[in-house]
């Protein structure tokens, strides 16, 4: 997996261990509201809705770079104030649009 900071247009595939680039989401803690981090991680397997990265990761260990987006400040839209989200159930992988 590896982070990137654009968004492309990639879709599903059904080829076998091909990855998928994500739009990762955070839920912010100065307006409630739920923001784009502005990044993007390819990752194998994914989701094929948005989901958390606590359910995504529930049955095994969350992987570092993953792990990681935790430590990503991003700058509220709505604030301008920066806040960075340490719970994995407030992180989000958003599959891009078909």
């Amino acid at each position: 997996m590896q982070l990137d900071r654009t968004m492309g247009s990639a879709v599903h595939s059904t080829a076998k261990n091909s990855q998928t680039l994500y739009a990762v989401f955070v839920s912010c803690n100065r307006c409630s509201g739920v923001h784009e981090m502005g990044i993007s991680v390819a990752l194998e397997g994914g989701p094929f809705v948005k989901q958390s990265l606590s359910t995504l990761c529930k049955e095994k260990s969350v992987p570092k770079n993953l792990a990681d987006l935790v430590n990503h400040g991003i700058t509220c839209p709505q604030t301008g104030r920066q806040s960075t989200q340490k719970s994995l159930q407030h992180i989000f992988l958003v599959p891009p649009k078909s």
